[in-house]
């Protein structure tokens, strides 16, 4: 059974390396067959077949079946494909219930002093960020926000959900978005500020992809004082 290599990708997704792809799908062409049958058809060697075969068996992809020689069924795709995302979905809270867990939050916390005591000499930032760390600089920017955050209408509709959750839980907050589209604004850049924070796209978001944007951080007291200022006016 010949495979192409889009497809062995694609699998490969499930959980599994390139021999396992291709034994796996031999083996559904097949229903039921033998290691060397099947390292024949998936062209792979026969050397290593049965600790493949092996290795499929314990992920849940294949069922061994008693008797000489020995067969292999395969486990129907659908089944296979509720397994992974079952096992997934469990590896994921796990993990994400570690690191939320008191031990690693004394670490963080740790990190996070040690990161704040060497800013203290660096104050003053400026640096570029690219594609979706943008917006995940812009997102921590708002979660952490202590007073103001002023933004263009189109970065409001972006993170009109994290906004919304601001206004919602901290009513100290003040959220100012200034129309970006007026005549006053026509030259200005897409940007926000937060507090100190300031990040300015020096390009249009229709002449962009998402993925491929840049924009430019500042944290510098005088620089935002000087934005709000002139958007506020």
């Amino acid at each position: 059974m010949l495979v192409d290599q889009e497809t062995i990708k694609k699998i490969k997704s499930l959980g599994l390396n390139t021999y396992e792809a291709k034994i796996w799908t031999a083996l559904l062409s097949r229903g039921v067959s033998t290691a060397g049958e099947l390292s024949d058809i998936a062209d792979v060697p026969r050397s290593r077949s049965y600790d493949v075969l092996e290795s499929l068996e314990k992920k849940g992809f294949v069922i061994m079946k008693l008797g000489k020689p020995i067969k292999y069924l395969a486990v129907p795709p659908k089944e296979v494909l509720e397994n992974v995302k079952e096992q997934i979905e469990k590896s994921t809270e796990k993990h994400i219930s570690y690191i939320s867990g008191s031990s690693f939050s004394g670490l963080i916390n740790n990190l996070q002093e040690v990161h704040e005591e060497s800013i203290g000499f660096n104050e003053e930032v400026v640096a570029v960020l690219k594609g979706k760390n943008i917006q995940k600089h812009i997102d921590f920017l708002f979660k952490n926000v202590k007073k103001e955050i002023l933004l263009s209408s189109s970065g409001a509709k972006e993170h009109s959900v994290v906004l919304g959750d601001i206004t919602n839980n901290q009513k100290n907050i003040k959220i100012s978005v200034f129309k970006d589209e007026t005549k006053k604004q026509k030259l200005m850049p897409r940007l926000c500020v937060v507090d100190e924070d300031i990040v300015i796209f020096p390009v249009d978001a229709k002449d962009t992809h998402p993925d491929y944007d840049v924009g430019v951080w500042i944290k510098n007291k005088n620089i935002a004082g000087f934005f709000k200022k002139l958007l506020s006016g």
